[in-house]
């Protein structure tokens, strides 16, 4: 019940059927000769043969018509038209192999009345390389009458199908170009390339001397027309769209429709041809065309079957359309009509012609769809920059909040470190009853010079090693001198590590100080040392701490002293070194900076 509802798609079909075969009849019956009473009688000598003669007789009265012209509508395939004295008249070209090819062309020749007399005959030549040489429709009479005869017969045997080949070739170039520039749509390539060759099909029509032998023209005339169904069934192929699973359907019968095509070509190019075999093998070949024409058609069919869209009815009736018309073709040929026309032509104009507007509404529909994408793209990415934009001035907010953060945690941590253990070993300090003043004033000094070094560490200049050990000079110099050292000062500008900020500067100070402070307590000397350089091995700045004292004895045990100045060393990623005074007698402390930024551990 259902496949009969669906039939009801189809309700049109026996009416366009109707239709172009009524159209066949009146292009088939379609007659441009001129009026019966300029019809000359002829006769020809030897009727099948592939070369005879006959001749033509003059009408009574050729003294009165004005300008008279010989009109030869249909042969096949050649003539020459001599007058009684033996002059000629007109020919259609070559007589000789290969013979000029005139069967789809009028013939049209002036005579001259002063070398004619009523009753004489004009003689001819039939020539054709394989078929029977045949005449039909002399007409001699006047030019006014015979000339517009010839130019409308001209126009349906000449000039239809050259348009219809200049039609093509354009397609197939514009079509082309496309899928040079897109190679991917193959329907483009494979459409320009059915076109190609069924304008070189109708070649046949147009040519008079071919440039080739009879016999590889008679083989290639069939053989493009089928390789142009062909071209065009691949592109209904690719342009048909893909399965349910991403793949396209019936790839291997096309591959093994393309190899069985031209397996069976190949009689074309080796059958003789003088013996009629090659054209005997012709009806076989077309006749393998109709029946794939008609399988493919039914596929058509059954496309429109599932889905009536527009482009799928376009599909269904230019193949009915071809398959009528090509049918009309196959039986003009087998029955070797002069008289009947071939008409192929206008249905595969139809048919490639529809094809093409479809492959170029698709071009179109789908440049229009990246034009949208892309103007939407934009719209997008403008969108998201102004996001990011604003997510970013966010992170930057937090950013700088976070660092604000850290850095009153590092400043807390530091002041808790120093400042704030110094004042609890001094509270300490004072709850014993034997503590002395000069030690609790000594603690609390510790404790301001701490404070203080926190406090340089925080200026932005102090960033800058140099000027941040000046700093630490000028805090410090008082309490070295009351020490009853001397402090020399060698420092001149390093290169500062690049990202060596607060911190890392506050702990270099921390190393400094604890350097001088061991220098005062535990090295005998009387002098203190404060310089600076650059490594001339590693390129690396060092800062370093030597005193004159007695120098680091041998049974010496490290204390919490110098386990604090290698942790703040590695912290800031520094190399310290502790090791003999080269120039005088004593301990050099030496602090290597980093040659890069590196991160605190």
């Amino acid at each position: 019940m259902n496949a009969l509802r669906r039939l009801r798609i189809f309700w049109w079909l026996p009416v366009y059927l109707l239709v172009l075969y009524g159209l066949t009849v009146q292009l088939d019956s379609l007659s441009f000769a001129p009026d019966n009473r300029w019809q000359a009688t002829f006769n020809v000598a030897t009727p099948g043969a592939t070369r005879t003669h006959g001749s033509i007789r003059i009408p009574d009265d050729i003294r009165q018509i004005p300008e008279p012209l010989l009109l030869i509508v249909n042969v096949n395939q050649n003539i020459v038209v001599r007058y009684p004295n033996g002059d000629i008249v007109g020919t259609g070209g070559s007589m000789a192999t290969p013979i000029a090819r005139n069967k789809h062309r009028p013939l049209l020749f002036r005579l001259h009345p002063q070398s004619l007399s009523p009753g004489d005959t004009l003689a001819f030549e039939l020539a054709t390389p394989r078929s029977a040489a045949r005449l039909a429709h002399v007409y001699i009479g006047p030019a006014a009458v015979l000339d517009n005869a010839w130019q409308f017969n001209n126009l349906m045997r000449q000039g239809v199908v050259k348009t219809v080949a200049i039609v093509l070739l354009i397609t197939a170039l514009l079509i082309g170009s496309i899928w040079f520039f897109y190679p991917h749509r193959k329907e483009y390539l494979w459409y320009a390339l059915g076109s190609a060759l069924w304008a070189a099909h109708s070649t046949n029509h147009l040519v008079r001397d071919i440039p080739v032998s009879d016999r590889l023209w008679a083989a290639l005339i069939p053989l493009t027309i089928g390789l142009s169904i062909l071209s065009i069934i691949t592109m209904i192929y690719y342009y048909t769209p893909l399965g349910a699973k991403g793949e396209r359907q019936h790839t291997r019968p096309l591959l093994y429709l393309w190899a069985s095509s031209l397996l069976l070509a190949i009689p074309l190019f080796f059958l003789p041809y003088a013996s009629g075999a090659q054209a005997q093998y012709h009806i076989v070949w077309y006749g393998l065309l109709v029946c794939l024409f008609i399988l493919v058609l039914a596929y058509v069919v059954q496309l429109y079957w599932e889905q009536q869209t527009t482009k799928r009815l376009l599909f269904v009736l230019c193949g009915f359309a071809m398959l009528v018309f090509g049918i009309h073709d196959i039986w003009v040929f087998d029955n070797q009509e002069l008289t009947r026309p071939y008409l192929l032509h206008f249905a595969a104009l139809f048919t490639l012609l529809s094809q093409y507007f479809l492959l170029v509404r698709r071009f179109v529909l789908s440049l229009r769809e990246t034009q949208y994408y892309a103007h939407h793209l934009e719209e997008l990415v403008v969108e998201r920059e102004q996001q990011l934009e604003a997510n970013y001035q966010k992170m930057r907010v937090l950013e700088q909040e976070k660092a604000v953060v850290d850095e009153r945690e590092r400043i807390m941590r530091d002041i808790h470190d120093g400042f704030g253990g110094h004042l609890v070993s001094t509270l300490v300090m004072l709850e014993r009853p034997d503590v002395s003043l000069p030690v609790i004033k000594e603690n609390i000094q510790d404790a301001l010079n701490d404070l203080r070094l926190v406090i340089d560490s925080l200026d932005f200049d102090s960033q800058d090693v140099t000027t941040a050990l000046g700093m630490f000079r000028s805090r410090n110099r008082r309490k070295i001198k009351q020490a009853g050292f001397e402090l020399r000062w060698a420092v001149e500008d390093i290169a500062t590590p690049p990202g060596f900020g607060a911190e890392k500067t506050l702990q270099l100070l921390r190393i400094v100080q604890e350097a001088i402070t061991n220098s005062i307590k535990h090295s005998g000397g009387n002098t203190i040392t404060v310089s600076t350089g650059t490594d001339s091995g590693s390129g690396n700045s060092f800062v370093q701490i030597a005193d004159n004292g007695c120098g680091i004895a041998a049974t010496y045990q490290p204390g919490k002293g110098l386990s604090s100045m290698r942790k703040r060393a590695e912290h800031i990623g520094a190399h310290l070194t502790i090791r003999p005074n080269l120039t005088t007698a004593g301990t050099a402390v030496r602090i290597c900076l980093p040659t890069h930024a590196q991160q605190p551990k």
